[in-house]
C-alpha cells in the first residue's frame, strides 16, 4: 500500500472518531489526544526518511529532532521555548542557508553526484554531467531549481532523494527519461508534468524518493 493511501486512511479514521465523539456514540477526547501527540507525525516521518532515504537522511534527522522536542514539550518533560533559546538556532539556520545559497544564475555542475541544501533561501543548479549518478536535495523554508536536461547517464536507474519542509523544488528532466516518484507527503505533494507517460524499459529512470511536509515538488521537461 502506498504511503499516501496510508495517510489518507489515517485522516478518515480521525474524522470518523471526531464525528462519533460529537454524536455521543463514544466518549473519547480525540482533540486532546491530537493536541498532545501531533508531534509523533513528525517523529514518524523523520524516522521513515532515515530508513528509506539513506542519501537524504539529514532531513529525516531534522524532522525527527523537531518532533521529539515538541513531543517532550507537550508531555511537560521540556519547555522548548523556556529551556532552549530559539533565536540562536534561527540565526544558525540563517547562517547555514547563506553559506549554501546559490546565486540567481544557474550553476553548471559537472559532478556525477550532487547534494544541494537550501535553508531560508533558493538555489538554482544545472547539471551537465555526462555520467550522472544521482544525489539529494534538502529545502527548508526555501527551494531549489534543479535542471537535469543537459545531463546524461550510463545508469539504468538514478536515485535522487528530496526532503522538503515548508518549501518546494522544481526539477527538470530530459524528455527521453522515465520518472518514478514515491515517498511520504504530509500536507504537501508532488506533480509529475513530464511528457512521457508510458514506461520505456530501454530509457534511464530517475527515481525520486521524497519526504514532503507542508511543501511540494514539481517535475517537468
Amino acid at each position: 500500500m502506498k504511503q499516501g493511501k496510508i495517510f489518507g486512511i489515517l485522516l478518515i479514521l480521525i474524522g470518523l472518531l471526531i464525528i462519533l465523539g460529537n454524536l455521543g456514540v463514544i466518549d473519547i477526547g480525540i482533540w486532546q489526544i491530537i493536541g498532545t501527540y501531533w508531534p509523533m507525525i513528525l517523529v514518524t516521518a523523520g524516522f521513515y526518511n532515515i530508513i528509506t532515504n539513506p542519501a537524504g537522511k539529514i532531513g529525516g534527522f531534522i524532522v525527527l529532532g523537531i518532533g521529539v522536542l515538541f513531543q517532550l514539550n507537550n508531555l511537560d518533560r521540556l519547555d522548548v521555548f523556556a529551556d532552549i533559546s530559539i533565536w540562536p538556532i534561527i540565526l544558525i539556520l540563517l547562517g547555514v542557508g547563506l553559506l549554501f545559497r546559490g546565486g540567481d544564475r544557474a550553476q553548471a555542475l559537472e559532478r556525477n553526484r550532487i547534494n544541494t541544501i537550501s535553508i531560508f533561501s533558493g538555489r538554482n543548479s544545472r547539471v551537465v554531467s555526462q555520467d550522472f549518478m544521482g544525489g539529494s536535495s534538502i529545502s527548508i523554508f526555501g527551494g531549489s531549481e534543479l535542471d537535469f536536461r543537459a545531463a546524461r547517464t550510463q545508469e539504468k536507474e538514478i536515485r535522487f532523494d528530496v526532503f522538503v519542509l515548508f518549501g518546494g523544488d522544481d526539477i527538470y528532466v530530459p524528455e527521453d527519461w522515465n520518472v518514478d516518484i514515491s515517498g511520504l507527503p504530509i500536507f504537501g505533494g508532488w506533480d509529475d508534468n513530464t511528457s512521457r507517460k508510458d514506461f520505456d524499459p530501454e530509457a534511464p529512470t530517475l527515481a525520486i524518493k521524497c519526504l514532503i511536509l507542508f511543501g511540494g515538488i514539481d517535475v517537468s521537461n
